[in-house]
């Protein structure tokens, strides 16, 4: 009893935050020190509050949340500045930089900007290993990416490819389900 009342009551307070977040914060970067990065960034620490990974033995055995970042060694500094001793799923985050389609030590991977590089591949090594993909770029939800962040006026919002979290084996909470945008 004791533990469902306080997990209804983190629940209830991931909610809050999620939606001062997303809605209620009127972002304008150029005039302030948040970053849409910044803001990506705490978004992500509170969506993987809000979805549970596939049982992936390996994974799970690790000491270490391992976020890697695909395509982008500026973004691979602010990550490391932002996710500096923060702790997702029970573990010590690590940031890892990636250079190929190779996710065997990922948890999350942040796929960066648009580039020469086809995520076609990422994308099917993410499946198959249930790793978490995000993004920014347009488009890339719909290619598959799970989550992708896009601006709404001065806001962050995010759309959520429903088909391919389902099939990777995520389970997501409806409260993220409410604030997205679904795409397939």
């Amino acid at each position: 009893m004791i533990k469902r009342i306080y997990h209804t009551c983190v629940h209830t307070k991931l909610r809050v935050l999620l939606v001062t977040l997303v809605f209620c914060c009127p972002f304008t970067f150029a005039k302030s020190a948040v970053t849409p990065i910044g803001v990506q960034a705490a978004l992500i620490k509170n969506f993987t509050h809000l979805i549970t990974w596939p049982k992936n033995d390996q994974r799970n055995a690790g000491p270490t949340f391992n976020i890697c970042v695909y395509n982008s060694d500026s973004l691979l500094e602010q990550f490391e500045n932002i996710f500096s001793g923060k702790v997702i799923k029970g573990k010590a985050t690590t940031i890892i930089n990636i250079n190929s389609s190779d996710l065997s030590n990922c948890d999350l991977a942040y796929v960066a900007g648009p580039s020469d590089k086809p995520i076609k591949s990422l994308l099917a090594s993410a499946q198959a290993l249930g790793v978490l993909t995000i993004s920014s770029s347009n488009g890339y939800g719909e290619q598959g990416v799970h989550i992708n962040f896009f601006e709404r006026g001065n806001n962050i919002a995010f759309e959520l490819n429903k088909k391919t979290l389902d099939n990777a084996g995520f389970e997501v909470s409806t409260q993220l389900f409410r604030y997205a945008k679904i795409v397939q």
